[in-house]
């Protein structure tokens, strides 16, 4: 309807006119949802699920796998999961004469191998000579202190110096971390010597633990065994209390060329462990089951589930359940056996078919028997 040339009264009930708009403002901010727009449909995807993430992870080779741990926070957590040198698995760990490099060997998947620096370790050799819960052990030379270090966690623990240095390592009963842990080490005349964390100092034990051939811990207490007399001797530290029991040797040694004896924690029980080898090199193992109350061994024909890794010269050896660690169950593994071979790195023997399987070094070197040292170590993060 035509206003006749008046103006109406605006109505005081209706809402206020929009404001004028800047035609070039609407332009630009339109320009730039749009631009966001086509930035966010081609530019890579900043998050990944996990579960893609993990997927990835399962199909690539381990070693790749570790190294896309450093891309962030998640992925690291997420790969630390399928990290093999983290899982129950012993691996052969080998460590050459001031090199500070060594090698981790997998006995589940026999072509995996890793490597470990030790750098940062206060060693001036990297000879180890021994190796227990998943802890390297360095004996002192000279005027030196032993070392303890863990190349998974790179953890170290530098041992009090002793006037008499305790030079020889005998047994952990636990990892250093554990504040239960008791460290037993002996002098170049037998008297023996205790560690244990917090200590600023060596206990030392005046009376005098008989000489041994072999020696565990086991529930809280040190079992040591004689083959020669056939004493077995349970023991705590601090204060020293002894308990001497005569059981006989099981076997005769005889008419073996070598032999090697380890006590071994297996399943809750104590074994004796025999390796023997004929003078043409066969190899003869025999295994006994501990019965402290009959004062006995008790011949045993097979491990069951279980699996043992031995270290004889070192008389370094524990068991796993096999089903849990991936490895052969009812099998022995070796390394350092007597003859050292250039082309075999470690062997194992079936309890079952009493056969032996050689597996041959992945990575040929130089290196020589005496300026290398290999032990079985499971990865430990304490």
């Amino acid at each position: 309807m035509a206003n006749n040339g008046y103006e109406l009264d605006p109505d005081p009930n209706a809402p206020p006119p929009p404001p004028p708009t800047n035609p070039h403002k609407s332009a630009v901010t339109t320009d730039k949802k749009q631009k966001k727009e086509i930035e966010s449909e081609t530019r890579p995807t900043r998050y990944i699920p996990i579960d893609i993430v993990e997927s990835l992870l399962t199909s690539m080779n381990p070693k790749d796998a570790m190294r896309l741990s450093v891309a962030c926070k998640d992925w690291r957590a997420t790969a630390a999961q399928f990290d093999p040198t983290m899982w129950k698995t012993p691996w052969l760990i080998t460590t050459e004469f001031e090199n500070l490099t060594c090698s981790l060997r997998s006995v589940v998947d026999k072509e995996v191998t890793f490597k470990i620096e030790l750098h940062g370790y206060p060693v001036t050799r990297t000879l180890f000579c021994n190796c227990s819960h998943g802890w390297l052990v360095v004996n002192p030379s000279n005027s030196g202190r032993m070392l303890l270090l863990n190349p998974f966690s790179r953890a170290w623990l530098q041992l009090p110096p002793c006037l008499l240095t305790p030079t020889f390592f005998q047994c952990m009963s636990s990892a250093p971390s554990n504040p239960d842990c008791v460290l037993l080490a002996r002098d170049f005349v037998n008297h023996l010597y205790v560690w244990r964390p917090g200590d600023q100092s060596w206990t030392f034990e005046k009376d005098m633990v008989e000489l041994f051939d072999t020696i565990i811990s086991f529930e809280g207490q040190f079992y040591t065994w004689d083959n020669h007399s056939g004493c077995l001797t349970i023991f705590r530290v601090l204060p020293l209390q002894l308990r001497k029991l005569m059981v006989p040797c099981p076997i005769d040694r005889s008419e073996y060329c070598k032999s090697s004896t380890s006590l071994i924690e297996c399943g809750g029980n104590i074994l004796l462990v025999y390796v023997m080898a004929h003078a043409d090199g066969s190899l003869v193992i025999f295994l006994f089951q501990l019965d402290l109350e009959k004062k006995m061994w008790i011949k045993m024909e097979s491990l069951g589930d279980r699996a043992l890794f031995m270290n004889i010269p070192f008389k370094h050896a524990f068991s796993v359940l096999a089903s849990e660690a991936g490895c052969c169950a009812n099998c022995i593994y070796f390394t350092h056996f007597w003859q050292p071979s250039s082309d075999v790195e470690f062997i194992s023997y079936n309890m079952d078919s009493h056969s032996i399987e050689r597996f041959p070094i992945l990575v040929k070197n130089e290196r020589q028997q005496y300026s290398s040292s290999q032990f079985w170590i499971t990865p430990n993060l304490n």
